[in-house]
């Protein structure tokens, strides 16, 4: 499986669809908050709506698609729904799912406004 593989995303333009939240799981009926393994600090899940930006050739954009990303440490309270956003470290992981699907997700070291 593929794992931290790291993301380029220069051509695309990332507006947050819903507020960032503390990251749970649910494990053995119980609701826990997901921590980063390296420092024990929380993460936090973001929906991000991500489209690509113009071509040079000023052709419109392909139509972009929303994706939830696990944030590593707390983003700043000025990251809202409806802002223009950068993810720092972009990575995707591949998983396989106990039904036998296989998913890729997406995590980055931080999150800060656009600009």
């Amino acid at each position: 499986m593929l794992k931290n593989v790291p993301v380029l995303l220069q051509g695309y333009k990332m507006r947050v669809v819903e507020d960032p939240v503390v990251k749970t799981f649910t494990k053995d009926g119980k609701t826990e908050v997901a921590t980063n393994q390296e420092t024990g600090d929380p993460m936090y899940s973001v929906s991000i709506y991500m489209k690509p930006l113009p071509t040079e050739d000023g052709r419109r954009p392909a139509k972009g698609t929303e994706m939830k990303v696990t944030i590593e440490r707390k983003p700043d309270d000025e990251i809202v729904d409806g802002a223009v956003v950068e993810l720092h470290n972009p990575r995707i992981s591949q998983f396989a799912l106990d039904n036998g699907q296989t998913i890729l997700s997406m995590r980055a070291a931080g999150l800060k406004l656009a600009g």
